[in-house]
């Protein structure tokens, strides 16, 4: 594919491996996805399309899938971004609306149509916290940081938390793979695009990449609210107090990752945009450990950030 072509538009998708292009033909444009620098993707990303499809939430049709070149044609739901489109006045909808999305998603979602997704693990957040260990904290310049204690505490309250990972995750349910759909109704007006990593996680996962996202900083004001509405709507076994303690603690798992991963990608890159996700990232850790019980882990925190 020639992305020089005169009816082909190229479009920034972060980080990802996968190439995106805006196809104009006259009045009519399609989406093009390439995964040919990750087949694994491409694979994947049509097995959760089907997993979707039986879902009645909005995503992008697929129109034509060249098996050979590793293509997808499909639908284009347009430049509305929520990343692009929030402001003060409207964020309460717009996350209230992808919230909506979520209540479905898990409603009408069974572990037996999850059958060929990844089911998420300790293994799998070690994995992650790694990230933090390997390039955040070289940084610091305190050196001594206990490594082998840090992984023994979030292994202890991962198991602790009793975690029941059966549930459909997007894992990057972000205003960034957020579309608003202006002439479509209810909350289909939510577009939700890049799906390809779906796994079988913690039923609250993608509420916490929404609500705790740090690339963005908006005002997390409406959170609780928004955890009570998602607990209240959807089938959770345990009590509100324990997902809570679920969610948060899975948040800060995260937020971790990703002061590793900003400043990872600050020292390869050299772009201060990773500067701003550093200072937002932890801010939103300072919140979020006034919500973690362990204390061991929290003087961690506290020193070493």
């Amino acid at each position: 594919m020639n992305s020089n072509h005169n009816d082909l538009e190229k479009i920034e998708d972060g980080l990802s491996k996968k190439l995106i292009y805006r196809k104009v033909k006259k009045n009519n444009t399609k989406i093009i996805i390439d995964f040919s620098k990750d087949k694994r993707e491409f694979k994947n990303f049509l097995n959760v399309y089907e997993i979707l499809l039986k879902v009645n939430i909005s995503i992008p049709k697929i129109y034509e899938v060249n098996q050979q070149q590793y293509k997808i044609y499909m639908q284009d739901f347009g430049n509305d971004r929520f990343n692009k489109i929030y402001n003060k006045d409207n964020i309460y909808k717009l996350l209230k609306l992808a919230v909506d999305n979520l209540i479905i998603i898990q409603n009408e979602t069974n572990l037996k149509n999850l059958k060929n997704l990844k089911e998420y693990t300790f293994d799998d957040l070690k994995i992650e916290l790694e990230e933090f260990v390997t390039y955040y904290i070289p940084n610091n310049k305190n050196s001594n940081f206990p490594t082998s204690k840090f992984y023994e505490l979030w292994e202890s309250i991962f198991c602790s938390l009793n975690y029941n990972m059966k549930n459909f995750a997007h894992k990057d349910f972000e205003f960034v793979n957020l579309f608003f759909l202006e002439n479509y109704e209810s909350h289909l007006q939510c577009g939700i695009i890049d799906f390809q990593s779906a796994f079988i996680g913690f039923i609250g996962w993608d509420l916490l990449s929404l609500l705790e996202n740090p690339r963005i900083d908006f005002t997390s004001d409406y959170n609780d609210k928004l955890i009570e509405y998602f607990y209240d709507n959807t089938p959770i076994s345990e009590n509100l107090n324990t997902f809570r303690e679920q969610y948060y603690a899975l948040s800060l798992a995260r937020q971790t990752r990703l002061l590793g991963r900003w400043r990872k990608l600050l020292s390869t890159n050299n772009d201060n945009q990773y500067l701003d996700y550093l200072k937002i990232t932890k801010s939103r850790i300072a919140v979020t450990l006034n919500n973690i019980k362990n204390h061991e882990l929290r003087s961690i925190y506290e020193k070493y950030l």
